[in-house]
């Protein structure tokens, strides 16, 4: 699916409940076995380690030595050993009864290290929700007791869940912190793979310079501990983003050329096949693009997958073969609709997980201050139902329109976009100019659909779902806005000033879309010839804040102030100002749901001021 570490769930065992008395003899045999296990496993050794282990599992169980204590210990240290193994239907069966055995210990420590395992297994199944909700438990177990390390392993693992549902913001926050706070207690193998995967989350942003930074700082510990797959891998990483950059010769000092490289085989066999064209071994590239594209598929990557089908489509292009171009091209056009549209259901199924697990807590906290369990737990059946219909008939809705937009309608534009180019490559000598401009027109119409309906699809999706309130720092958003449209900003030589900003209750990815469209209409609509200049303020009132976004910029006409608001509404021919049309209506959807209204003040040529309030 995406370079995200996963992590699955099988079958339970009897617990016997324990009343025998221990033999002192039987338990000095089995700590002595365990401490050659544990020994075995501190020096990597695993196949010993698992042998020392269920050695002193099989004295256990046909002992007279079966106290609740010991056999926790037993199931702990053996689901420890499985995990490492990534032996997932064992880490299942062992960790079911451990799970039981501490709840009845009342052993919140032991009980926080199972409900991770059984998260873990449930990660790997790709049954995300399960995986939360054990994931969060644990994690709250973890905190309570002071567990560390257990404390890093949970929020690193909700990182990749919400890695994998492309929440990329939330996954981005996990590692950070993990790695931030808890470094001092992750072994170097964890520490690797977290760098890397914050390196993944930054490539999947297209910040590519951050994405540098972690790759590299992940490539400088696997080199540290001489741990040579991960080398191989990190360098994988690198070269990919120096390719990605069109950097060709920074790419050829990161491309791993060695026939062993472990994981991320896929990734460098896309590498030497794009490094392999550049040197004009066609046939070579052409052959390790296939390559790629068949280990990904083994290996359930999408993206190299997509990565290898474009570059064939490009490859077989550029050398006139226009039938295997327009095969690649069509396979890569599918994939990438299926791609898409899976995407589209994992942003729901994220925004599903994120109202359960908020639903839970509201829910928890009222039990709490009532303190009347059997009655509010009646009603929080038939809430629960209720939201869970609602929620259904929205994503429902949701993932109808997302497939009309995705597919639907943009597979007739592909193929039109496609065979045009392919008409106009191959017969463009014969073509006379107004039939080149002809083509031109296509190809702009094809781009500008395609715009629309992405924006039409983001215009849709606004409010489907209530997202419970949180505090939200507007300095931030208003840096984050900044970041985001800084390549326009430097080229505009812009200057964007702030105000002090309050921190309000909110939706921070609204504030953050609201706040980078006002940003970027006073950017497109400057004056000619003139530096913009953005000042953004705040003014507390009663029973709201007042914020503006004031520019320099060419202005409105009074009479078309307010449908500006109105969606597809254009004061502008699309020649002199591209865009959709529906920025704006995007800002007045989002300040609605909100519960605020936004309106502007703005004369022909003397800029124009956006205003709109936000409750207390």
């Amino acid at each position: 699916m995406n370079d995200f570490s996963k992590h699955i769930d099988g079958y339970t065992l009897e617990i016997p409940i324990v009343t025998h008395s221990s033999t002192p003899q039987v338990e000095r045999d089995i700590h002595a076995l365990m401490a050659e296990s544990k020994q075995s496993e501190q020096n990597n050794d695993l196949e010993a380690a698992l042998s020392f282990g269920h050695n002193a599992w099989n004295i256990f169980i046909n002992s007279n030595a079966k106290t609740d204590e010991l056999h926790a210990d037993l199931l702990q240290h053996l689901t420890q050993i499985y995990r490492r193994q990534q032996n997932f239907h064992k880490l299942e069966e062992f960790s079911r009864p451990l799970l039981d055995i501490t709840r009845r210990l009342h052993d919140e420590k032991r009980e926080a290290w199972a409900l991770l395992n059984l998260g873990i297994v449930r990660s790997v199944e790709s049954d995300y929700r399960a995986a939360m909700t054990l994931f969060v438990e644990s994690l709250e177990k973890s905190e309570k007791t002071g567990f560390r390390v257990n404390t890093a392993h949970c929020l690193i693992n909700i990182g990749n869940v919400y890695a994998n549902l492309f929440n990329y913001e939330d996954a981005f926050d996990r590692y950070q912190i993990a790695l931030t706070d808890y470094a001092d207690v992750l072994k170097s193998n964890t520490l690797i793979a977290a760098y890397l995967n914050l390196g993944n989350l930054c490539y999947s942003t297209e910040q590519n310079a951050l994405a540098f930074q972690y790759y590299h700082k992940g490539l400088e510990i696997a080199v540290e501990n001489a741990d040579n797959d991960m080398t191989a891998h990190a360098y994988t990483l690198i070269c990919r983003s120096f390719l990605y950059e069109k950097k060709w010769e920074e790419a050829r000092q990161y491309v791993v050329l060695g026939k062993n490289i472990g994981v991320g085989k896929q990734i460098n066999a896309l590498n030497i096949a794009e490094m392999s064209f550049l040197d004009g071994d066609t046939e070579g590239g052409i052959r390790q693009a296939l390559t790629g594209i068949a280990v990904a598929r083994r290996v359930k990557d999408d993206v190299s997958e997509l990565r290898g089908f474009k570059f064939l489509a490009e490859i077989y292009e550029k050398n006139d073969n226009y039938k295997s171009a327009l095969r690649a091209q069509n396979i890569y056009s599918t994939k990438q609709a299926d791609y898409l549209k899976m995407q589209r259901s994992m942003h729901a199924l994220d925004l599903e997980i994120r109202f359960s697990l908020r639903e839970k807590q509201r829910k928890i906290e009222e039990l709490t201050k009532e303190n009347s369990f059997q009655a509010l737990l009646l009603e929080k059946s038939d809430y629960i139902e209720q939201q869970n219909t609602q929620l259904k008939q929205a994503n429902e809705e949701l993932q109808q329109f997302a497939y009309i937009t995705s597919h639907d309608l943009k597979e007739p534009l592909r193929m039109i976009g496609s065979f045009s180019q392919i008409i106009e490559q191959q017969y463009h000598d014969k073509f006379g100019k107004d039939t080149m401009k002809h083509f031109k027109f296509i190809k702009d119409g094809v781009n500008r659909m395609n715009a629309l309906l992405d924006a039409l699809l983001q215009y849709a999706t606004i409010g489907k779902i209530d997202i419970e309130l949180e505090p939200v720092d507007i300095n931030e958003i208003v840096n984050i806005s900044r970041q985001n449209l800084q390549l326009k900003i430097n080229e505009t030589s812009a200057n964007v000033l702030c105000g002090a900003m309050p921190t309000i209750l909110s939706v921070s990815s609204l504030l953050n879309q609201l706040f980078q469209n006002l940003m970027g209409n006073a950017l497109k609509f400057a004056q000619p010839n003139s530096r913009p200049i953005i000042l953004i303020n705040a003014e507390m009132r009663r029973d709201y804040w007042l914020f503006s976004v004031e520019d320099n910029g060419i202005g409105i006409d009074k009479e078309h102030q307010e449908r500006i608001f109105v969606i597809f509404q254009r004061l502008h021919t699309q020649a002199r100002y591209e865009g959709t049309g529906i920025g704006l209506a995007i800002c007045h959807k989002i300040v609605t749901q909100l519960g605020g209204r936004i309106w502007v003040e703005s004369q022909p040529n003397q800029g124009a001021t956006f205003f709109f309030t936000l409750p207390k």
